[in-house]
């Protein structure tokens, strides 16, 4: 069961590319982005050990039943919407900037809305199946595509093109002190231990976490790839020019003898799986948490046929994300996504620390 948190982990950390994590880094790459790369894993640490060692206290429970169990009613209902909100948001911001990728180089005379549609409805759909169905689509995925991932980051970082004096430039700055969306961008890369809150539903009686201390170091490289390789593509100014840093140096690449010439075509179509499978998990694990406000619903991890109430809430998802891409444009994307970044942070260090609380007075003696 281990391996399931860690592709959890690993899933959320790879999808950072696609949340403009790299381009809020960029942005703060001279004030303080270094330092919050930096202090990342040591907040992603915390976070991790106190979540999983409050969780193993509540074996087959998601965040739904342990605060209905301490909170009233009203407070959770009302916690949970807002963690379904939040999750919602986060995988519509996923689903646009692909839709936009998709007709910016792919195809640029398609309608973006259209794609947009499409992207949401497949996910919508699978989105609706059981929880124990969605963690094995997401296991399916990563070992389907990780290795392809492995595979274009070695192409960068032993190509020629990789100038490591930009890099050195940057990481100059190291002592200039973090801003609040620099650091929360950076710590964006330890979020998948949160998705526990639903998925820890999964886990047996009597389950431990092992290995918790590979995560800081596999998430300060992933996050040091993310942030470096593309300055060392483009030059520590140069970056300033781009919003969707890594497709711009994914597509800096060629494959002499491959039969896909262009890296970038191979970077979208792994992206495009990742970012149709986040945008099933969070609107699944949204919609588990609107149900965990109705006291008739009740929890299963695998139930042989969908409900119609699932059909509804992620119907209500799909209108939502649509409305979203045709009244929001690029810039204030990226602002409000840049504040959702923000307020994700506060509210994980409040979840983590209300469950490990929580956790605490279990273990007392009435």
């Amino acid at each position: 069961m281990n391996r399931y948190f860690f592709y959890l982990f690993l899933f959320v950390a790879l999808m950072n590319i696609m949340i403009f994590v790299p381009h809020i880094l960029n942005d703060n790459r001279f004030d303080g982005s270094v330092a919050a790369i930096l202090i990342s894993p040591i907040f992603g640490s915390i976070m991790i050990y106190m979540f999983t060692n409050a969780l193993s206290r509540f074996p087959g429970q998601g965040l739904p039943e342990i605060f209905s169990q301490y909170f009233p009613r009203w407070f959770t209902t009302a916690y949970m919407i807002f963690y379904a909100m939040m999750y919602w948001f986060s995988s519509t911001v996923v689903a646009m900037a692909f839709a936009v990728l998709i007709n910016r180089f792919f195809n640029p005379d398609a309608n973006v809305l259209i794609i947009m549609s499409i992207i949401v409805l497949a996910s919508g759909y699978a989105a609706t199946r059981s929880t124990l169905t969605v963690m094995l689509l997401i296991e399916i995925i990563i070992i389907l595509n990780v290795p392809i991932i492995l595979f274009i980051i070695f192409k960068m970082v032993t190509s020629p093109q990789l100038n490591l004096d930009s890099i050195h430039v940057v990481a100059n700055y190291v002592w200039h002190w973090p801003s609040l969306a620099s650091l929360a961008a950076a710590t964006f890369i330890f979020t998948g231990y949160i998705n526990l809150s639903l998925f820890n539903r999964l886990f047996p009686p009597n389950f431990r976490f092992k290995f918790l201390w590979m995560y800081p170091i596999l998430g300060l490289i992933i996050l040091l790839v993310t942030f470096f390789v593309p300055i060392g593509f483009h030059g520590s100014q140069g970056t300033a020019q781009y919003i969707y840093l890594w497709t711009i140096t994914a597509d800096s690449l060629m494959m002499q003898y491959g039969f896909i010439e262009r890296v970038m075509f191979l970077f979208l179509i792994v992206f495009l799986n990742l970012s149709l499978v986040y945008t099933t998990a969070a609107w699944h694990q949204a919609m588990e948490f609107l149900k965990g406000c109705m006291p008739s619903m009740k929890p299963e991890t695998d139930s042989p046929k969908a409900p119609i109430s699932n059909y509804v809430i992620l119907g209500i998802f799909t209108m939502a994300s649509i409305l979203y891409m045709v009244m929001v444009n690029e810039n204030m994307n990226l602002a409000i996504t840049t504040a959702w970044l923000i307020i994700r942070m506060f509210t994980e260090v409040a979840t983590v620390a209300t469950v490990f609380i929580l956790s605490r007075r279990r273990l007392m003696p009435r």
